[in-house]
C-alpha cells in the first residue's frame, strides 16, 4: 500500500521536454492525488534536444506554472518536483563488501556497508538521481533481511542512475531564476515507467519505451526491480524532419501532416492535401507519406531493440513492451513493434475514458512524476544519499527491506 505524503501540503510537478513543458498542481485527498491545476506550454530554449538558452526555458517553466496556479496561491504553498532527461545517462550496478568477523550482522554493519557502497559508487561530474538496492549477499549467497545473520563477508548490490552534474545544475538554475526550488529530480524514463507499468508487468519482465520529440527513454524491469535504463537521441522529430525534406515543406507543416495523416500501415493510394504555408497547397498520395514515415520508424525501433537486447539480462527478462510518448500515437505502431521486438506490445496511458489523460500516452511522464512525488518510502533514500545523510538513508533502506522481504 502506498505511503502518501501528508495531506496538508500541495505539490507541483514539471515535465520538462524539448517540445513542451507540462506543469500539474495537486494535493492528496483520501490517499489519492487530486489535480488542482494543469497547463502545458511550448518549450523554448532547446535546440536539437540540447538546452542552449536557460532564460527562455525559465520563462516557459514560469508561464506554465502561472497559467495553472489558482488565485490566492503562491510559490510557498507548494513542494516542487521535476523530471530530468540526460542523453549521457550513466547506469551502474555496484557491489560493496565488508568483512564481519563471523559475528551477527547489526544495523551498524548495514550503515557501514551502505556508506562504503555509496562512496564507491560516486563518479566525478555525475549527479546521483536514483539508487535502488538490488540485494544483500552473505558469504556469496543472496539473502533478504540480513539482520542477525553470521558470516565472514557481507555485501550489497545497488543499481544507480546518474546524470551529468553540470546539466542538473543548469536545469536547477532555470527553476531558481523564478524562485522555484526543486525538492527532487526524477529520471524521465523511470518516471514514464512508473506512470505506465502494472505491478504484474514489472514482476514478470517489461520494457517501458517512451518515444519523445528528440529522445527515447528506456527502462526495463524484472522482479519489481529496475534492470536496465538508457536514453537514445532519436524520436518523433527525426520523422518530422524526414517529412519536411521529403515533401519540401516547412517543419510546422510536416508535424501537422504527421499527426493528421501519419500511418505505419500501407494505405491504398488515398489522396491528401498538405498545407505548405504558401499560396497553393500540395496534393499527394498518402502512400508517399507512408514511404517516408515507415522506414524511419523501423530504423528507430530497431536501434532501440538492439540497445536493449545487447544487455543479455534485459533481453531474456522482457515479456512485454509498453510504448508511450507522443510518437507512440501513430496508427499501426503496435503491429510494427510486435514484428520488430517479437514480444507482446501495448500503448501506455490511462484507460479510464472519463479521464483527461485517456488515450494520451504523451503525458505518461507527468503521471509517473505525480506517483513518484506522492510515494514516501520508495524514493526518499536516494534523496538522503545525495545529501550525505546516511543515517536517514538507512531508515529508508529498512523500509525497503521490510516491504521487499516481509
Amino acid at each position: 500500500m502506498l505511503n502518501f505524503l501528508t495531506n496538508n501540503k500541495k505539490y507541483c510537478v514539471f515535465d520538462i521536454g524539448s517540445d513542451k513543458v507540462v506543469c500539474i498542481l495537486f494535493k492528496i485527498e483520501n490517499k489519492k492525488p487530486f489535480i488542482i491545476g494543469m497547463d502545458h506550454q511550448k518549450s523554448f530554449g532547446f535546440s536539437r534536444g540540447y538546452l542552449v538558452d536557460e532564460k527562455k526555458l525559465s520563462e516557459s517553466i514560469y508561464k506554465a506554472f502561472q497559467s495553472c496556479i489558482p488565485k490566492g496561491s503562491n510559490l510557498n504553498n507548494y513542494t516542487f518536483f521535476s523530471n530530468i532527461t540526460d542523453r549521457n545517462l550513466v547506469t551502474r550496478k555496484s557491489y560493496s563488501e565488508l568483512n564481519t568477523g563471523k559475528l551477527g550482522i547489526t544495523k551498524k554493519d548495514i550503515r557501514r556497508l551502505f556508506n562504503k557502497s555509496v562512496s564507491e559508487s560516486k563518479l566525478k561530474g555525475k549527479y546521483l538521481v536514483h539508487s535502488e538496492p538490488i540485494h544483500f549477499r552473505i558469504n556469496e549467497k543472496i539473502i533478504g533481511n540480513p539482520i542477525g545473520e553470521r558470516c565472514d563477508k557481507f555485501g550489497i548490490s545497488l543499481f544507480n542512475l546518474m546524470v551529468t552534474r553540470k546539466y542538473q545544475a543548469t536545469l536547477q538554475k532555470c527553476f531558481k531564476e523564478k524562485r522555484i526550488n526543486i525538492t527532487n529530480f526524477f529520471e524521465t524514463g523511470l518516471a514514464s515507467a512508473m506512470g505506465n507499468l502494472s505491478e504484474f508487468e514489472k514482476k514478470d519482465g517489461v520494457a517501458s519505451i517512451d518515444i519523445g520529440s528528440t529522445s527515447t527513454k528506456i527502462s526495463v524491469f524484472k522482479n519489481n526491480r529496475i534492470a536496465y535504463s538508457n536514453v537514445i537521441p532519436l524520436g518523433g522529430e527525426n520523422v518530422t524532419n524526414d517529412i519536411s525534406k521529403g515533401l519540401d515543406i516547412s517543419r510546422e507543416s510536416a508535424e501537422h501532416v504527421k499527426i493528421i495523416n501519419g500511418t505505419l500501415t500501407l494505405p491504398f493510394n488515398e489522396k491528401i492535401e498538405i498545407d505548405t504555408n504558401l499560396n497553393a497547397n500540395k496534393i499527394i498520395s498518402k502512400n508517399i507519406l507512408y514511404g517516408i514515415i515507415r522506414p524511419r520508424y523501423e530504423e528507430i525501433l530497431e536501434i532501440i531493440r538492439d540497445y536493449i537486447f545487447d544487455d543479455l539480462f534485459a533481453r531474456v527478462s522482457i515479456k512485454t513492451i509498453v510504448i508511450s510518448g507522443g510518437a507512440s500515437k501513430i496508427f499501426g505502431i503496435l503491429d510494427l513493434c510486435e514484428s520488430i521486438f517479437n514480444r507482446k506490445v501495448r500503448v501506455g496511458g490511462v484507460k479510464d475514458k472519463n479521464s483527461y489523460f485517456y488515450d494520451k500516452p504523451e503525458f505518461s511522464t507527468i503521471l509517473g512524476l505525480i506517483k513518484m512525488a506522492s510515494e514516501n518510502k520508495m524514493y526518499k533514500y536516494s534523496n538522503e544519499l545525495r545529501k550525505g545523510n546516511l543515517l536517514s538513508a538507512f531508515d529508508k533502506l529498512e523500509n525497503w527491506i521490510e516491504e521487499s522481504y516481509a
